[in-house]
């Protein structure tokens, strides 16, 4: 790479939208799609596959199952958010600043390994406080755990489950509860209150379908793990995908191995 090459990225860096005041709006159409591509694209699969199975006369129901066609239109819907969000900044020099964050990430591991040791200390000690309250408000796995469990009943989908829930939902999730809410909302209505937020609305998507209130302390408690290290890498979104990614990613051994 040539010295200007690289005077040319550093300054593409350092005047990308996101370090300006000014609420980047484009962003937030992040939320409308991904409410609508979660919503049509698993029908528009379902229907997809379904007329490929009687045009082709195939008797195949796994292909059309509700797990399968949960775990590809979760899938493509990811890919969708993605490349919408590609599309926005591609040329402002999005991939750049993305790998650059990447790169940087290597600087925070300590910060991440100390918050991944906080977050499985602290979520056993909140399940046995539960084990006191009254019988009609305990739990023994979340609803939320108990739908991802359902995503490991067919063995040939779990690379895809791995590309779903490790990869493609950390950066998602990150995106809309970091960056948009934190980042982008903060601007606003200041920082702090913006991290309180995205705390209590990342628990609250996870427990949508809880039969306990109490459900929601364990993500309450991963929420602030994310946020804090979020804030203390200087918001570089890449630190809090990468403890996202982790704790997915022990979660998805757990789960095949104790299964």
């Amino acid at each position: 790479m040539t010295e200007q090459l690289k005077q040319q990225r550093d300054v593409t860096d350092e005047m990308n939208i996101w370090r300006q005041n000014k609420v980047v709006k484009k962003d937030f159409w992040l939320i409308p799609i991904y409410i609508i591509t979660y919503t049509i694209i698993p029908t528009m699969l379902f229907l997809f596959l379904y007329i490929i199975m009687l045009t082709l006369n195939m008797k195949n129901e796994a292909l059309i199952s509700t797990n399968t066609i949960t775990i590809l239109g979760g899938l493509l819907a990811e890919i969708i958010i993605l490349l919408s969000f590609y599309a926005f900044h591609h040329k402002e020099g999005i991939a750049y600043i993305g790998i650059k964050r990447f790169k940087n990430v290597t600087r925070y591991i300590l910060l991440i390994i100390a918050t991944y040791m906080f977050i499985i200390i602290l979520s056993p000690i909140y399940e046995w406080l539960i084990t006191f309250l009254p019988k009609a408000l305990q739990y023994g796995v979340t609803e939320n755990q108990k739908e991802i469990n359902g995503m490991f009943k067919e063995k040939w989908l779990l690379p895809l489950v791995f590309l779903d829930i490790v990869i493609l939902t950390p950066m998602i999730e990150e995106l809309l509860f970091r960056h948009l809410i934190i980042h982008e909302l903060g601007k606003k209505i200041t920082y702090s209150l913006a991290a309180m937020l995205s705390v209590i609305l990342f628990a609250s998507i996870h427990v949508l379908g809880a039969t306990s209130p109490f459900e929601i302390g364990g993500y309450i408690i991963i929420a602030t793990g994310l946020v804090f290290v979020y804030l203390k890498s200087g918001m570089n979104l890449a630190v809090s995908i990468s403890l996202h990614a982790l704790i997915n990613f022990i979660s998805f051994i757990a789960t095949i191995v104790f299964k």
